[in-house]
């Protein structure tokens, strides 16, 4: 027992640390996102101004505007990192996902703004001046901004953050906003003709568009999106690596932010092994999924009879018919209810995401044919999906 809370409490360190890991990198990205906003405007407002160059000047503003992200990206990592407390038992973590939607919202209001003015020089085409002085300026800008979207997105993938890769994702839009100003000033001096105003008008697009795919990837958490099929294999590809967990359904994941998940199933163990061998095998089995997967994980114990005949017949055959309606169907929690004076079955049938059926009519289906076969038995069933659960 020492040793169980001796591993218990080194996993819930080791969270803790990685926890901590996570929130300062997620601050240091929003320090030097400031920084380097701060830098950009500075020196393409000062060239702007020198120079006269309007559209120079109109992307420093969209660097303060990317300033203000950063700052929601820290203040969105800060709060996030903030423990559980009464009115919050599991954590901040969510604030994240808002830190998030709120930096898309900026990029999506920043290419709607590109979009009006660049339809505006459309309308009335303006000269862009060519100088060496702005040139330099913008290369500078757009090396800077290449690293930050490099920087953002590396760091955003090693912690699983929706909100570093939309920042990432904002830096490389304004390198393409960016490289569109210096490329229409170069045609502009080549040629004399003026596409200044559609340039930005494509860019625009391509940022409101990046904008609505970023708000849709961190909205998803929030609504409880569906959980990856790496994390559903791993939690299953554990729990059977101990011999006596024959089954495991009705899996629920509840995220609450990175680092905050919350794992739930039923495991299927043989009723013969006792109470206390179950009890044991589900802690071990908790631990395991814990320490591999940073979920806090919730185990129901559902004992089964696999040693008695006529349950095994039984079960057989109804897997039998469950195939011949449909090959993704599955069964769990097979039993007998009542033997005399007619036997009363009950048992679950766990039908895959992609598979459309009608939850009752699926169940009628599968007591008619039961009864075709065993006509002295009576089923109660009930018809599975993954976060959906539909009683026929």
């Amino acid at each position: 027992m020492a040793a169980f809370l001796k591993k218990k409490k080194d996993i819930s360190d080791t969270k803790d640390t990685e926890e901590k890991s996570r929130e300062s990198q997620g601050v240091r990205s929003g320090l030097i996102g400031i920084f380097c906003n701060i830098l950009l405007f500075v020196i393409k407002l000062i060239a702007g101004i020198l120079g006269g160059h309007l559209s120079v000047m109109v992307d420093a503003f969209n660097n303060l505007t990317d300033m203000a992200s950063s700052v929601v990206t820290l203040i969105g990592f800060k709060l996030s990192g903030k423990p559980a407390d009464e009115k919050h038992p599991y954590g901040h973590g969510r604030m994240e996902y808002i830190a998030g939607q709120i930096v898309s919202f900026v990029i999506m209001i920043v290419g709607v703004t590109l979009l009006k003015s660049s339809i505006e020089k459309i309308i009335k085409p303006e000269s862009v001046i060519f100088t060496v002085t702005a040139l330099i300026i913008l290369i500078v800008s757009i090396g800077i901004k290449l690293w930050m979207w490099w920087y953002n997105m590396h760091v955003g993938r090693k912690i699983g953050s929706e909100t570093l890769i939309a920042t990432a994702k904002d830096s490389r839009n304004d390198c393409i906003a960016t490289s569109a100003v210096l490329v229409s000033m170069i045609i502009e001096a080549l040629t004399g003709v003026k596409i200044d105003g559609w340039a930005g008008a494509g860019v625009a697009v391509f940022i409101i568009i990046s904008g609505v795919l970023s708000c849709r990837d961190t909205m998803e958490p929030l609504l409880g999106a569906m959980p990856s099929k790496e994390l559903v294999d791993n939690i299953r590809k554990i729990a059977f690596s101990e011999k006596d967990i024959i089954g495991v359904h009705d899996l629920m994941v509840h995220d609450y932010g990175p680092g905050r998940r919350y794992v739930s199933f039923h495991a299927e163990v043989p009723a013969h092994i006792g109470i206390m061998a179950a009890h044991d095998l589900v802690h071990r089995t908790e631990n395991k999924i814990i320490s591999e997967t940073d979920c806090d994980v919730t185990i129901h114990i559902d004992p089964v009879e696999n040693k008695d005949e006529e349950t095994n017949r039984l079960k057989s055959l109804v897997s039998k018919i469950i195939f011949t309606i449909d090959k993704r169907l599955r069964i769990h929690d097979f039993r007998i209810l009542e033997r005399e004076p007619r036997k009363l079955i009950s048992f679950d049938v766990e039908v895959p995401e992609n598979v459309k059926v009608d939850g009752s009519d699926l169940g009628e289906q599968i007591r008619k044919a039961i009864r075709m076969w065993e006509p002295d038995v009576d089923a109660q069933i009930t018809v599975d999906r993954l976060f959906v659960r539909l009683n026929s």
